[in-house]
């Protein structure tokens, strides 16, 4: 009985922790990526309004004696629409541009849906689906978590699953909300 009520106890907790969570669109990060090459990146989003959202990602990749600049910018569009049973997510459209430079020159764009989630106060997570035109072209599916420090400060971490030749993607970072 005491078991019972322990995890209903918890369960409740979570609800209502979610419940007073927010997506948090408006920061600034930086970390170590690993995409084939490894190196740092850093990366920014900023919430223009009710429904746009731009966002924009650097890396520097090495392997080897090879090196990539990778340049991606974007803009995602919240679609306001509501999942019924996780009131607090938001679904979003994506596209932006991807722009290789240093030992390969590539210039493609991206496009998908994804949809951002606040677990809990201290707990985000989110999921994309995109088509990439750039190198091989492929698909990716990638998943993160980013967990809150503080209100300003956060740990984020990702990883892209990528279709065809293209290597999977892994991030680990921080980040500081504004």
């Amino acid at each position: 009985m005491k078991k019972t009520l322990f995890v209903a106890t918890l369960m409740a907790a979570a609800f209502v922790g979610a419940a007073q969570a927010n997506v948090k669109w408006d920061y600034v990060g930086a970390g170590y990526t690993d995409a084939g090459g490894d190196g740092p990146y850093v990366e920014g989003s900023y919430r223009l309004d009710g429904n746009w959202v731009v966002d924009a990602t650097f890396s520097r990749l090495s392997s080897g004696p090879f090196d990539v600049n990778l340049l991606q910018a974007g803009v995602n569009y919240l679609t306001g629409f509501k999942l019924d049973f996780s009131p607090t997510t938001q679904t979003y459209l994506l596209a932006g541009i991807e722009h290789a430079s240093g030992d390969a020159d590539d210039t493609g764009g991206y496009g998908g849906v994804g949809l951002r989630h606040p677990l809990t106060p201290q707990v985000e997570l989110y999921s994309e689906a995109t088509y990439h035109s750039i190198g091989d072209d492929h698909g990716s599916l990638a998943g993160g978590i980013a967990f809150y420090l503080s209100p300003d400060w956060a740990i984020r971490s990702n990883i892209a699953l990528n279709s065809g030749d293209t290597k999977n993607e892994f991030r680990f970072g921080v980040s500081y909300q504004f």
